[in-house]
């Protein structure tokens, strides 16, 4: 299994250096099907930083 924090890490690093080669489609999935696990771990992540 994926560390998630590594996960969100490379996809911010993608979306904000390599948007030339970004799928829209790979992206509208993530946010579709993926987006309540993503807000789990950006919120464990800000109490983490608390």
């Amino acid at each position: 299994m994926y560390d998630k924090k590594i996960v969100l890490e490379i996809m911010r690093d993608i979306i904000s250096h390599h948007y030339f080669d970004i799928d829209a489609e790979e992206i509208y999935w993530v946010c579709k099907y993926k987006m309540k696990p993503l807000s789990d771990t950006i919120a464990k992540i800000i109490k983490d930083l608390e």
